[in-house]
């Protein structure tokens, strides 16, 4: 089995993919599957789907195939999703900025369900923290707590999350992301579309829409150069007849 070191981060977000198709599987109430159907069923490439398993062990029976429940337990685990001696846990997480990306993620629902709960938000505009107790009022979970920006290392310690919630303007992002480096956050998502700088210890995913939006348009791109390139050869052809 490979150290967490030695595996790509590619690897791991594939992992939570084959974690969703096997939940699906589990609703449908298959028992097993083989990696030939598993990525056929859900476009997958099945050499790759075993060998991002075989990383940390091995999970099918010979003839059968995997396990859906089973792999799925395991992979929960491998993700840190559960703990094999106490049973499922939850991480804790703070959101930093609730503007309007931040609302709608402190709006999200399916947080809790994953495993993931936002315990605090800081905002520097207090008229933005207003407006979500506002909202916040009619919700039937219990609000969560919202502090004005200079409070963040006080609730950092007091409620010692496990990740951070990046949602700021781009020329606030690196000065927020050394103050929470500081106060001992370890993990930071990123929605801010700029390449923060952090210590070797500390883990950052940066979710930036423009950037997968570019890679959508890198393959359009090319499928048109592709279709010039051929109409421009059956061109040449047809005046050379």
């Amino acid at each position: 089995m490979k150290t967490a070191d030695n595996i790509s981060e590619f690897t791991i977000y594939r992992l939570s993919i084959y974690k969703r198709c096997l939940e699906e599987l589990e609703r449908e109430q298959m028992k097993t599957i083989s990696s030939k159907d598993f990525a056929a069923r859900f476009g997958l490439n099945s050499a790759q789907v075993r060998k991002d398993l075989a990383f940390f062990g091995e999970f099918g029976i010979r003839g059968m195939g995997y396990p859906v429940t089973t792999l799925k337990e395991q992979i929960l685990h491998i993700l840190g999703l559960t703990d094999h001696a106490f049973g499922p846990r939850v991480w804790k997480a703070i959101l930093i900025g609730a503007g309007k990306l931040g609302t709608a993620l402190l709006k999200y629902t399916e947080l809790r369900q994953h495993k993931f709960e936002i315990l605090a938000a800081f905002d520097a505009n207090l008229n933005a923290c207003e407006y979500i107790r506002q909202q916040q009022a009619a919700m039937v979970n219990a609000p969560i707590v919202l502090y004005p920006l200079e409070r963040l290392e006080q609730v950092v310690a007091e409620y010692a999350p496990d990740i951070a919630i990046l949602a700021v303007t781009a020329e606030n992002a690196q000065m927020i992301t050394d103050r929470l480096v500081y106060a001992g956050i370890h993990a930071i998502l990123n929605f801010v579309p700029v390449q923060l700088l952090v210590p070797a210890s500390v883990k950052v995913r940066t979710v930036d829409l423009i950037a997968e939006l570019q890679c959508l348009t890198y393959h359009l791109h090319q499928e048109e150069v592709q279709k010039l390139e051929k109409s421009q050869i059956e061109t040449e052809t047809s005046e050379v007849r």
